[in-house]
């Protein structure tokens, strides 16, 4: 009787011992997935992605949520990339769309992102290429998504994703760096616990035909 217990027992602790293992290597891999600290000090929340592509006529498709938390003139250029990875047997196409963009207090929702949301489009509404027209030209910071390359090869092919923001300490406009530089401080002094600038983005792999 005393052995069978003690057999009992010990089983009891091994899978004890699992449980709480698990429990610390799934919350170990949540808080990679969804936060990133950068060595700028500005911090980026946005969810791991690396596609495992296979072959299929439908497309992969995923979210992108960025947050940069501050930004200021003369910042350190934040940089982010993300890689999707093909792991299948047919060469694919990447894409992605800007479905929403904040900057501060400004909002835009895309043509994209209202037909994401399945929402009527609205008179003023960006593409999303007109949006990213202006994220990279109407500020004097720039903010820029783009691709590494259009196409990914089969059999572990790569390519990468990159997010950028760049805020040089003059752009030749001495007024306008003022001005934003007044917006950006007062915003985060207004808004401590929310991001300076939020984008959601949506990647699409697409096999290509044979």
């Amino acid at each position: 009787m005393k052995n069978q217990r003690k057999k009992t027992n010990k089983k009891f602790i091994i899978l004890r011992l699992i449980f709480i293992l698990f429990l610390v290597v799934g919350n170990t891999f949540a808080w990679f997935i969804y936060t990133t600290k950068v060595d700028n000090k500005v911090d980026v929340h946005v969810r791991a992605w690396n596609v495992l592509f296979q072959a299929g006529e439908q497309a992969v498709e995923d979210y992108v949520n960025l947050d940069v938390d501050s930004i200021y003139p003369g910042m350190e250029d934040y940089v982010y990339s993300l890689q999707a990875r093909n792991q299948g047997d047919v060469d694919a196409t990447l894409s992605y769309e800007v479905l929403e963009a904040r900057i501060f207090d400004d909002t835009y929702i895309t043509v994209e992102g209202r037909e994401s949301r399945k929402e009527e489009v609205q008179e003023g509404d960006m593409t999303s290429a007109e949006l990213l027209n202006k994220l990279a030209n109407n500020y004097p910071f720039t903010i820029t998504v783009g691709i590494s390359s259009t196409n990914i090869s089969s059999h572990d092919g790569i390519a990468t994703y990159n997010f950028n923001v760049v805020w040089p300490f003059e752009t030749g406009d001495d007024e306008e760096d003022t001005r934003w530089g007044i917006i950006a401080s007062n915003y985060k002094k207004s808004h401590p616990d929310l991001s300076s600038i939020t984008l959601r983005i949506k990647v699409i792999i697409t096999q290509n035909n044979s």
